[in-house]
């Protein structure tokens, strides 16, 4: 799991975001003022609002760029097995 904080300064109110990814997954949880949303990066990788509070508009955009910048290379996990490689004993 990969941990961010950040703290933003919006309408001259201080606030502590804290970003986590979930491993494996396309998931990520963020907590600020005490709450935990969820985001995802979807397919067309594109970050959508999952659970939890909505953050308000500027802390969303801020939480959303932060996904995207930090986290660009995201891929989808692959459901498909893994061939296996033969060895010689």
């Amino acid at each position: 799991m990969r941990n961010l904080s950040c703290t933003f300064d919006i309408n001259g109110i201080t606030k502590k975001v804290t970003l986590r990814k979930v491993p494996k997954e396309r998931k990520f949880l963020v907590q600020y003022d005490g709450n935990e949303t969820e985001y995802i990066i979807t397919e067309k990788n594109d970050v959508k609002y999952m659970h939890g509070p909505v953050p308000e508009t500027t802390l969303g955009v801020r939480i959303q760029w932060m996904i995207m910048h930090y986290f660009s290379n995201t891929k989808p996990v692959s459901t498909t097995p893994r061939k296996m490689s033969k060895r010689l004993i």
